[in-house]
């Protein structure tokens, strides 16, 4: 065969070397896709950010759920691998972000809900966490005593699979111990009142 369309077809026998072919054109696609988004006011466009949040929703729910020909390190129990379990009611283990009072404390409390949450990798959780911070940054973030910046414990938390109600839990807790914010000093001479 002659032109493009005799070249490059897989036999139907070889269906290799088609799942080959199809993952080379879908490789190609996603390269072409990434050029055109090159451009901020087409990323931004809302039409454009509702298909790609539409088609990340398949992607995760594809990589995160079994199948019925999972092997046999893939779970096939149809729930997201990075959602949380909860212990029995009872028996509950999950650290209390509001005991601590300072920060070396808050940053024991936060190793002890990784630990409670499964112990994910810091690649895990920066993952689940759609890489609000890198995993070295989570890392030496609780390797310090020092108060963790606020998106770093938000990180986290979010990448141990914690909810809604733990996320309040800790932001209370890590907002108590900070204590107020610092006030402006950058507030021009003029703007204060002589006494």
């Amino acid at each position: 065969m002659s032109g493009r369309h005799g070249r490059g077809v897989p036999d139907d026998r070889d269906p290799e070397a088609a799942i080959d072919m199809a993952a080379t054109a879908t490789a190609t696609t996603i390269a072409g896709l990434a050029w055109r988004l090159r451009h901020p006011e087409l990323l931004e466009h809302p039409k454009v950010l509702a298909a790609l949040r539409q088609l990340q929703d398949q992607v995760d729910e594809q990589l995160s759920y079994g199948d019925e020909n999972a092997g046999r390190h893939r779970s096939t129990l149809g729930i997201a691998a990075s959602r949380q379990i909860n212990d029995v009611s009872g028996f509950d283990q999950k650290p209390d972000p509001l005991a601590a009072t300072t920060p070396a404390e808050f940053v024991q409390a936060l190793l002890k809900y990784k630990s409670w949450s499964g112990d994910p990798s810091w690649r895990t959780m920066a993952r689940n966490a759609n890489q609000i911070v890198v995993h070295s940054t989570m890392h030496s973030a609780m390797k310090s005593s020092a108060l963790p910046k606020f998106e770093v414990m938000k990180a986290i938390i979010i990448g141990c699979g914690g909810g809604d109600e733990d996320l309040k839990a800790f932001a209370s807790a890590w907002r108590r111990i900070r204590g107020p914010a610092p006030a402006d000093s950058a507030r021009p001479a003029d703007s204060v009142e002589a006494s």
